[in-house]
C-alpha cells in the first residue's frame, strides 16, 4: 500500500469512526409524554384499566379483548403517574427508527406507521403508529419545537439491502436522497371507545380533518425525558 493510499484509508477510517460516534451520540432511550401524560402501548393501558378496583363485567370483557387482540398500538395513558413506554431512538443521518425497549411482550419491536385492519380483516387507508415485529419500518425526523419538546415527522422506509446491492452508486445516492425526504407530521386523534368514558387515542400519519382530531393540525407536540444515550443492542437487531 502506498503512502497516499494509507493516508486516504486513515482519513476514511477517521471519518467513518466520527460518523459512527455521531450516530451513537444522537441515539437515545427515552420516555415520551403528551400534555404531561405518558405514552404507552395499548397493552399497558389495558393492563392498567384492568387493575382498577371497580369494573363492570362489560368493561372487564372489553379490556381483556383489547389486551389480547389490540395491544400493539401507541396511545396515551389515562393517568400522569402511569409507567411510560421506554423507546430506543436509533439515529441514522438524523432519521430515527423507534423500537420498544421496555421488557415484555413487545420488546425489540419497531414502532411504525402501519395500516389499520378493520373488523372485516381488511386494511384501511389510515395508518397508525403501532408495533412491527420485523421488516422495513417507517422512520421519523424529530422536529424541535422547544427544549425537550418535538414533533415526529414521517420519513420513508429504507429499501431492503438486497435491492440496494443491485443499484449503481449514482442510483443508490438518488434513492437514499428520496428516502431521506421529511414528510408530514404525526397527528393525534381519538375515537369513542366501546365503553362510555373510555375514548381511544391514536397516532396517525393522516390528518383526518374532522372533530376527532385533537391538539394542533400541524402535528402533535411530544415531550420526552431522555434516560440514556447510545445504540442499544436489542436482542433481534440484525
Amino acid at each position: 500500500m502506498s503512502f497516499n493510499d494509507a493516508l486516504n484509508k486513515a482519513t476514511n477510517d477517521e471519518e467513518l469512526n466520527k460518523a459512527i460516534n455521531d450516530e451513537a451520540n444522537k441515539s437515545v432511550i427515552a420516555h415520551l409524554y403528551v400534555e404531561g401524560k405518558p405514552l404507552v402501548l395499548n397493552y399497558q393501558l389495558m393492563e392498567n384499566r384492568l387493575a382498577r378496583p371497580r369494573l363492570t363485567p362489560a368493561q372487564r370483557a372489553e379490556y381483556n379483548r383489547q389486551l389480547g387482540s389490540e395491544g400493539g398500538f401507541l396511545t396515551v395513558a389515562d393517568n400522569e403517574g402511569d409507567t411510560p413506554l421506554l423507546i430506543h431512538f436509533r439515529s441514522k443521518n438524523d432519521r430515527y427508527t423507534l423500537r420498544v425497549a421496555t421488557p415484555g411482550k413487545f420488546y425489540g419491536y419497531f414502532l411504525s406507521m402501519e395500516s389499520i385492519v378493520d373488523a372485516n380483516g381488511e386494511e384501511t387507508s389510515t395508518k397508525n403508529l403501532q408495533v412491527l415485529e420485523k421488516g422495513q419500518p417507517t422512520r421519523f425526523f424529530l422536529e424541535t419545537v422547544a427544549p425537550d419538546l418535538f414533533r415526529l415527522r414521517n420519513v420513508a422506509r429504507q429499501t431492503s439491502k438486497a435491492f440496494s446491492d443491485l443499484l449503481s452508486n449514482t442510483e443508490l445516492q438518488l434513492l437514499q436522497s428520496a428516502e431521506d425526504q421529511i414528510g408530514d407530521p404525526t397527528y393525534l386523534y381519538q375515537q369513542a371507545g366501546r365503553r362510555q368514558n373510555d375514548p381511544q387515542q391514536y397516532f396517525s400519519e393522516t390528518n383526518l380533518r374532522s372533530n376527532n382530531v385533537i391538539w394542533s393540525p400541524y402535528g402533535v407536540h411530544i415531550g420526552w425525558v431522555v434516560k440514556g444515550t447510545g445504540i442499544v443492542k436489542l436482542s433481534d437487531i440484525g
